[in-house]
């Protein structure tokens, strides 16, 4: 009996009009986002790893029909998991908050790598700010929304060591 090559996994592009993936406006104060930024951190979820065993997880068993893949999309990789605490600051000190909340925190927070991928995290454990994340392909409407704030944001503050990857996000989703 021979075996035949799997279907190619279908990757769409999550709702554009999805009213749950909105940025919080106004930006929230400043004493709010560090409040917030001290408190979130980050676990990982296998659905978005085409190889989850790489980074410590189980197989995701479930249908994976929206999945986009960190170390496939990306390319990010167990080695980078070290970064995902700065990462989670950069969005949340960026203002990258969605507009819902479940149990004091926010449903849905984006951030941008050096390399210019938009990264959305979604709560994981409400109350306790934990969050899972995956990358944002360019065809999703929220990555305009994410890169027009984010590079005001940059230039606001006039971060210098962020310049690059304003340059790199602009490269990707322009």
């Amino acid at each position: 009996m021979s075996r035949r090559k799997p279907q190619k996994r279908l990757v769409v592009a999550r709702s554009s009009d999805n009213d749950k993936r909105r940025l919080r406006d106004p930006i929230p104060p400043k004493v709010w986002l560090t409040s917030l930024a001290g408190r979130a951190s980050f676990q990982g979820y296998s659905k978005h790893k085409l190889d989850p065993r790489a980074f410590g997880l189980e197989p995701f068993a479930g249908p994976r029909e929206d999945a986009t893949y960190c170390d496939g999309h990306a390319q990010f990789g167990p080695r980078d998991l070290n970064r995902v605490p700065s990462l989670l600051q950069r969005g949340i000190s960026s203002g990258l908050v969605g507009h819902n909340d479940a149990q004091g925190d926010p449903t849905i927070l984006w951030t941008v790598d050096d390399n210019g991928w938009i990264y959305e995290a979604r709560i994981t454990i409400p109350g306790q700010a934990v969050y899972h994340g995956y990358p944002v392909l360019g065809t999703e409407a929220i990555a305009r929304l994410v890169l027009a704030r984010y590079v005001q944001h940059v230039y606001d503050t006039e971060n210098k060591a962020l310049f690059s990857s304003v340059q790199q996000l602009q490269e990707r989703y322009s």
